[in-house]
């Protein structure tokens, strides 16, 4: 069982790698705050992150994947924060907002390391949403942790051969 689990922790280690790498800062910075009130205050113990996207022209064609995680002290090794983004539906406005739940363990791949460690953001599992610039995407993580983002473009439209 332990094996098992090791094995899950080094392939989402590994998948997450990049994902720390290139990913944009959190943004707190709201077009019209108005938006929000809809959207509950942050609990005891937790903190509301807010991203407001810029208009574009046709916003089918992009996606936010949201990338909470923590600064960490970590080794050489690729380490991925275990929890989990919970997708919420906000009571009779129909809008959704997401909570990342987790106890702060993290997961790493098994390498000797000879450096010393280094403060380092570590990821947890992301979530791929739809672009839309007319509402906020709105997440809920306990105090301590960030969520950064990156934004998907859909490339040209090809098609399929037959074999």
């Amino acid at each position: 069982m332990k094996n098992v689990f090791k094995m899950a922790c080094l392939a989402t280690a590994l998948l997450s790698f990049s994902l720390a790498l290139t990913a944009q800062p959190r943004v707190e910075i709201i077009k019209d705050q108005a938006s929000l009130k809809p959207f509950p205050e942050a609990e005891e113990g937790m903190v509301r992150h807010v991203i407001s996207m810029e208009e574009k022209a046709n916003e089918d064609l992009f996606k936010v994947e949201i990338i909470p995680g923590k600064v960490m002290s970590v080794d050489c090794n690729h380490h991925f924060l275990i929890g989990k983004m919970e997708e919420k539906n906000l009571q009779g406005w129909g809008y959704t907002y997401y909570e990342f739940i987790t106890d702060g363990n993290a997961c790493s791949t098994m390498m000797a390391c000879v450096q010393p460690n280094e403060d380092k953001f570590v990821s947890g599992e992301t979530l791929l949403v739809r672009y839309n610039s007319r509402l906020p995407i709105v997440i809920y993580t306990p105090e301590g942790y960030e969520v950064k983002y990156r934004i998907w473009e859909a490339g040209e439209e090809k098609i399929a051969t037959i074999e």
